[in-house]
């Protein structure tokens, strides 16, 4: 997976500007691609990241301190954490009429010194939608951070733009 995500950088043609915010009395910083648009507070969302619109929809990132630490979050409690998502997950996609295509189960990144977690994904059909979902927990200077994706098919050539986003993450 660390050769994956890799891989996925080192062939992005990123253009982007670092933009800081202030999330729930954290300051973070996100490289934003050009034609890309950064809103706080968007539909409950603490900081999404937009890209450009393609058939009415648009990739988005959305960024959520969970105000855990890794003191209230010990190692052993992500096994738990994400067999519960996959459960939750196959029966939120058949509630939906959908099919499960594909799971990631928990990988362990370090994407920086300071920026290391947990990833794991899904890919799922609904209504003949095809959907790529990518959530990174993150700890940066001992906070934890949920990156998360969820895009169509359509969207798939902003993977390197969004797993940019992820790899260049920064708090204070």
């Amino acid at each position: 997976m660390k050769i994956f995500v890799a891989l996925l950088i080192a062939a992005s043609s990123f253009a982007a500007s670092a933009a800081s915010f202030d999330l729930s009395g954290k300051k973070v910083s996100v490289e934003v691609p050009k034609n890309w648009e950064a809103v706080k507070d968007l539909f409950g969302i603490p900081l999404a990241i937009l890209g450009p619109w393609a058939n009415e929809s648009r990739p988005v990132l959305s960024v959520l301190p969970t105000g855990v630490t890794t003191e209230q979050m010990p190692e052993e409690n992500f096994k738990k954490l994400f067999d519960d998502f996959k459960k939750e997950k196959d029966e939120w996609v058949k509630s939906h009429k959908g099919e499960l295509l594909s799971y990631e189960p928990k990988t362990e990144v370090v994407l920086q010194s300071d920026l290391k977690g947990h990833y794991i994904g899904a890919e799922f059909k609904i209504n003949a939608v095809h959907f790529i979902e990518r959530s990174y927990y993150l700890y940066c200077k001992k906070n934890l951070y949920n990156l998360k994706y969820s895009i169509r098919d359509e969207h798939r050539k902003y993977l390197k733009d969004l797993q940019k986003m992820v790899q260049e993450f920064k708090c204070e």
